[in-house]
């Protein structure tokens, strides 16, 4: 009685010996190439969000600096009413020097420009 179970033990152990590994492997190979192209999605999604906000930053750093140029243009014209006497001019400026901050009365130079002049070209 012992033959016919002890046949089927042996034909199911010859059966899962033969197994290949494909199939797992296949499986991980996919599930892999899913999780790096859905990395892939979220890189370039965030890529694309990073750059919407530098564009939106841009915007608002280009509105600031003309605020601040205005700003500075204030400041130099209340700095020559101080140094030429001005005693309203001079209580503004230090009332700024008190709060830390300093004006320059010389407009800076523009960052397009050079402070040198260029030199000539070689005639040929």
């Amino acid at each position: 009685m012992s033959q016919p179970f002890e046949r089927l033990s042996m034909q199911e152990t010859d059966a899962t010996s033969t197994m290949s590994a494909f199939v797992p492997v296949l499986i991980l190979s996919l599930v892999l190439a899913a999780w790096f192209s859905f990395q892939a999605a979220q890189l370039r999604n965030e890529r694309d969000a990073m750059r919407e906000l530098m564009t939106n930053q841009d915007k608002q750093m280009q509105e600031s600096k003309k605020l601040r140029d205005s700003l500075d243009a204030i400041a130099r014209g209340t700095a020559q009413l101080a140094d030429a006497g001005n005693p309203n001019a001079r209580l503004v400026i230090d009332e700024l020097k008190k709060r830390g901050v300093t004006v320059n009365p010389n407009p800076p130079a523009a960052s397009g420009e050079s402070s040198t002049p260029a030199a000539p070209m070689p005639a040929k």
